[in-house]
């Protein structure tokens, strides 16, 4: 399955020629997988991280720019989850307008335990959560 949400480019993700900054991007694909715990896999992501004391820090990027994007477009940010171990988790991500590709990225985040900075399992229900998605 495919989560797939709408943005839109703000002049705050440009530089002064009105592209985005490719760094703009890593905060707004860090934005759709919080958006992605919210909506498509029902686990409030603040919870996960204030209340089950977890973090999902990235380990691995890789990230491909294929075109630009300018300001005031309407982009579909979308992700898919590619593997679930134990503790870390795989995303495929992009960027697309019309079919188009923008950016891709492939992302490899560890869940964490804040008290011991060390890996830790994904909670059961989570995992479930995340293969129901997976299998769409």
């Amino acid at each position: 399955m495919t989560f797939i949400k709408p943005y839109i480019i703000r002049l705050s993700h440009c530089d002064p020629t009105g592209y985005v900054f490719y760094p703009h991007y890593f905060h707004i694909f860090n934005a759709l997988v919080e958006d992605w715990f919210y909506e498509a896999i029902e686990v409030p992501f603040d919870r996960f991280l204030m209340e089950r004391g977890l973090a999902l820090p990235t380990v691995k990027l890789e990230t491909t720019f294929l075109a630009s994007t300018r300001m005031g477009e309407t982009v579909d940010f979308w992700l898919t989850v590619s593997h679930l171990g134990r503790s870390s988790i795989r995303f495929t991500m992009g960027v697309s307008k019309d079919g188009e590709d923008r950016v891709k990225m492939n992302r490899v985040a560890v869940c964490v335990s804040q008290k011991s900075q060390r890996p830790a399992d994904f909670p059961p229900d989570v995992r479930e959560k995340v293969l129901e998605f997976m299998r769409g």
